[in-house]
């Protein structure tokens, strides 16, 4: 009872954190369902990399160029404008039959990761805390990034309502789409560009291995639990904020690194997903 009560004294602390969590973990599992039936499961770590070379701009703009963006709003802007233009550009131009989106994954990636190490490599004022700027730390999230994420949580959530139909059309059967007049390109534009807005604000407030996690691990563990679409995106989300939820309480009073315990409750759920799938089958 005492260590109940010791931890529930705790809550200012570990509320922000875990309200954060669980938003990112449900947001990710949702867009994770597009990203592994589409096979582009990479996209996170393109997308995570262009959004750490935003940052990396603005950084170096203030210390080469004198220019004020030490603010955690403007740097997170900046790192929003080069994800979701990146994810545009994925979107669109990497869709055609000449470029394969694996291709434009595959270079946005390399092209950025060696950006940033090139920029990182300039910083002087700020190099020995670098990771926390550009990831941010789950124990201890502020408000603003709350406030921040569940913005552009429910951007995408009304997105994704009100143009459900067109964007799993053109997703999952891109060629009946365009047969019928469908703008795939549009569409798939779109997705993408949703999912460049979710990760930089989720990869600052959990890590970037978490993220890639939940845009993948509960979305599969959803599609092999479920044999329907429209289940199978209710069940990741669900899935992902319980995820994040049971991992950082777990992480919290066993004094474990947090996102490597997101991870781990994320497989663990995708275990039990295939045990009952055997089972069942």
């Amino acid at each position: 009872m005492s260590a109940f009560s010791d931890f529930w004294a705790a809550h200012l602390i570990w509320r922000d954190p875990l309200i954060a969590s669980v938003i990112s973990g449900a947001l990710l599992g949702f867009l994770g369902v597009y990203v592994v039936l589409r096979r582009v499961v990479f996209v996170s770590a393109a997308l995570t990399q262009l959004s750490t070379l935003g940052i990396i701009v603005a950084l170096l703009a203030e210390e080469r160029l004198g220019v004020e963006v030490e603010h955690t709003s403007v740097q997170l802007g900046i790192a929003l404008l080069f994800s979701s233009g990146g994810a545009l550009l994925l979107g669109t131009l990497g869709s055609g039959r000449r470029l394969p989106a694996e291709a434009g994954v595959g270079m946005s990636y390399v092209l950025a990761g060696a950006l940033v190490i090139l920029g990182a490599n300039r910083l002087v004022h700020v190099a020995h805390d670098l990771n926390s700027i550009i990831f941010g730390n789950a124990v201890a999230v502020p408000v603003e990034d709350v406030f921040i994420l569940a913005g552009v949580a429910l951007l995408v959530g009304v997105v994704h309502t009100v143009f459900q139909k067109e964007v799993v059309f053109a997703s999952f059967d891109r060629e009946t789409a365009e047969a019928m007049g469908v703008n795939a390109r549009l569409w798939s534009g779109l997705l993408y560009f949703t999912i460049g807005l979710a990760i930089p604000v989720a990869a600052r407030v959990v890590g970037a291995l978490p993220v890639f996690a939940f845009l993948t691990v509960p979305a599969s563990a959803a599609l092999v639990a479920s044999r329907r679409i429209k289940p199978a995106f209710a069940l990741a989300t669900a899935l992902g904020a319980f995820a994040a939820a049971v991992g950082y309480l777990a992480s919290w009073t066993l004094q474990l690194p947090t996102g490597a315990t997101m991870v781990t409750v994320a497989g663990m759920l995708f275990a039990a997903a295939v045990a009952v799938r055997a089972i069942r089958d």
